[in-house]
C-alpha cells in the first residue's frame, strides 16, 4: 500500500544499511498520472512499522496477495485475503496484524479525490456530503475474473505495454468495479446475533488461511472454533455467499498465480504442490474459476 516515505530513505532522511533496507516497506510505483496510480507493495512482519505504517496516501482499492488482519481506525478488525479488495480514503488511519509469514503483500490502484468522489457519488449521492471520505465501505468481495484481470493488467503495466490512456481508463474501471461490489454487498451487521456471526466468519477465514495446505475437515474446523458443523456451514455461507470449501479453493487458486508468473516452474509440480489430484484436475479447476488454462494464464502474466 502506498506510503508517504518511498525509496531508500528512512522516515528521518538518514541513510540506511542494506540489512535495514530489506526489512523496510517497499512500495513500487508502476504507473502514475494526475488522476490515476498503480503499484505493488510489501511490508514484512519484521518491520517495525508493520503494525502501523501511517495513513493511506490515496483514494484506492487494494488486492491482497497474502492474508493479513486489517483494522481501520474506529472499526473492527477483519481478515484481508485474496478473495477481497480492501478500500481506503486518503488519510485513512489503520493498523495491521500478522496472519501470513510474508506479511502484507498486495497490488493497489488509486485515483484522485475528484475521480473518487464521482465514482462514489454515482452509486450514492450522499457521498458528496463527505467529499474527503467518499468511500464508505472497508472491503468488497472480488470474483476470480476481476482478480485475474487486475493481475494481468499490472503485469502489462510493469512491462510498459500500456499507454497512458488505457492505463488511466483501466485503473478508473478497476476502482469503480470494486466500489460497486462494495455497495452491492450486504451492509455491516449491527445486531448482536449478526455480529457474533460476523466474528465467527472472520475467525473461520483466519483458520482456513493459516491451514491452507492442510486437509481440514468441517468437523475439525468447527471444533477449533467451538461451534457445531451445521452452524458453521450455514453462517459462513450466509455471510460470504461461499462455502467453506469454495473459499479455500478460491484462495488456493489465486495463490497459484504467484507460481505461474515464474516461466520456469513446472505446471505438474505446481499441481502437486497445491494438493491437486493431477495436472488435469488442476487445469480443470483453473478453467472453472478463471476461464483459462494454466498455460494461457501464464502467457497473460508473463508475455
Amino acid at each position: 500500500m502506498p506510503f508517504r516515505n518511498r525509496g531508500t530513505a528512512s522516515p528521518t532522511g538518514a541513510s540506511i544499511s542494506p540489512s535495514e533496507y530489506c526489512l523496510m516497506p517497499t512500495d513500487h510505483l508502476v504507473f502514475s498520472s494526475d488522476i490515476a496510480r498503480a503499484g505493488k507493495f510489501i511490508c514484512r512482519p519484521e518491520d517495525t512499522r508493520f503494525r502501523d505504517s501511517g495513513p493511506a496516501d490515496n483514494y484506492l482499492v487494494v488486492f491482497p496477495r497474502t492474508s493479513v488482519y486489517i483494522r481501520h481506525a474506529g472499526s473492527q478488525e477483519f481478515v484481508a485475503d485474496p478473495t477481497l479488495s480492501t478500500i481506503y480514503n486518503a488519510g485513512q488511519e489503520y493498523t495491521r496484524a500478522e496472519l501470513h509469514h510474508e506479511g502484507d503483500r498486495c497490488d493497489w490502484y488509486g485515483v484522485s479525490r475528484e475521480v473518487a468522489l464521482e465514482i462514489a457519488g454515482e452509486l450514492n449521492p450522499r457521498a458528496y456530503d463527505l467529499p474527503e471520505r467518499p468511500f464508505d465501505r472497508q472491503f468488497a468481495p472480488v470474483d476470480p475474473s476481476l482478480y485475474l484481470a487486475q493481475r494481468t493488467f499490472l503485469a502489462r503495466l510493469e512491462r510498459g505495454s500500456v499507454d497512458n490512456l488505457e492505463a488511466e481508463e483501466t485503473i478508473i474501471g478497476l476502482v469503480s468495479q470494486v466500489i460497486a461490489r462494495a455497495a452491492a454487498a450486504p451492509a455491516p451487521a449491527c445486531q448482536r446475533s449478526n455480529e457474533a456471526h460476523r466474528e465467527l466468519v472472520q475467525r473461520a477465514r483466519a483458520v482456513l488461511l493459516e491451514s491452507i495446505e492442510e486437509r481440514l475437515s468441517v468437523a475439525a474446523l468447527a471444533a477449533r472454533l467451538g461451534v457445531s458443523a451445521f452452524h458453521l456451514c450455514r453462517v459462513f455461507r450466509e455471510q460470504t455467499g461461499m462455502t467453506l470449501h469454495g473459499f479455500k479453493i478460491d484462495v488456493r487458486l489465486r495463490t497459484v498465480l504467484e507460481r505461474l508468473e515464474d516461466p520456469r516452474a513446472d505446471l505438474s509440480r505446481i499441481a502437486v504442490d497445491f494438493g491437486f489430484a493431477s495436472h488435469s484436475h488442476f487445469s480443470a479447476m483453473l478453467r472453472r474459476r478463471f476461464g483459462r488454462a494454466p498455460r494461457e494464464i501464464r502467457h497473460a502474466l508473463t508475455s
